[in-house]
């Protein structure tokens, strides 16, 4: 499909900018990750139920590590400090890379379905980074709400993607007011997030190229993430805009749509730029 969207739009493809030095870079980058990923995760593994530091910090180390080896810039626009005390981030999803990308910055626990815990190596590093499995029927929705907001009142900083899934990179989707149920009515400090793809290989990113570069429908992760090393370098923007409290909103709908209106403005202000 990726390669279809390509040969259409030869004017624009970004695979042409990659030589045989790019290739032994990216070949040497990706060893030397190996390395550093097999150390963070046994380092984790024994000592991280432990120690509460090395169980939150192992996994930043090993998302930055990761976007150095695939040579993802991430720009950060907004008061980053700020965020830091927030309780719940909430960002729009387009692709497996915004897990990295998100997560290089300062502790963060992701929320993911729960099918995820069962997929091999992905699942295993899921876990070891303390994800948060959910099932996604009625039946559980209480006890999930309840896990969460436990969650947040212990001080874990959750991120959650509304949309529910990813999207093909062109429009933030609708989100899904249950994804707030753990802080309607209650006090906490919500970070909206606004991840933007911007450029990769020196071509800024168009509507045309968006698609390439997201993870989303019925994709194959393997043959996308064999695809993806040929997109370096991918340069990202981060929007951090201000906190918002949860308490000031009558119900998680209103919340919900506010998020989303900050969100889907931010992303389309940074489309036409």
């Amino acid at each position: 499909m990726v390669k279809d969207i390509i040969n259409e739009k030869l004017y624009s493809n970004p695979l042409q900018n990659l030589n045989s030095l790019d290739y032994l870079t990216f070949a040497i980058k990706l060893i030397l990750f190996v390395i550093v990923a097999i150390i963070l995760i046994l380092i984790n593994f024994f000592l991280g139920r432990f120690v509460k530091s090395i169980r939150n910090n192992s996994p930043i180390f090993f998302h930055k590590f990761l976007l150095w080896a695939l040579s993802i810039n991430v720009e950060i626009e907004g008061q980053l400090e700020t965020a830091k005390n927030c309780n719940l981030f909430v960002s729009n999803h387009i692709s497996y890379l915004d897990i990295p990308i998100l997560g290089s910055n300062f502790p963060l626990r992701f929320v993911a379905k729960s099918e995820v815990a069962s997929w091999g190596l992905w699942g295993f590093l899921a876990k070891l980074a303390q994800t948060i499995f959910i099932k996604r029927n009625k039946i559980d929705t209480f006890n999930q709400k309840h896990k969460l907001k436990k969650l947040l009142l212990s001080n874990e900083k959750i991120l959650i993607f509304p949309e529910g899934t990813t999207s093909d990179g062109n429009r933030v989707l609708d989100f899904k007011s249950s994804s707030f149920s753990a802080v309607e009515k209650e006090n906490f400090r919500i970070q909206p997030i606004t991840l933007v793809y911007s450029e990769f290989n020196g071509i800024p990113i168009n509507r045309w190229l968006r698609p390439i570069l997201a993870w989303y429908g019925d994709m194959d992760l393997k043959p996308h993430l064999s695809f993806l090393v040929n997109l370096r370098p991918i340069k990202v923007k981060l929007i951090f805009s201000d906190p918002v409290k949860s308490e000031i909103f009558s119900n998680r709908k209103h919340l919900n749509n506010y998020l989303q209106e900050i969100i889907t403005n931010n992303y389309n202000n940074s489309k036409s730029k």
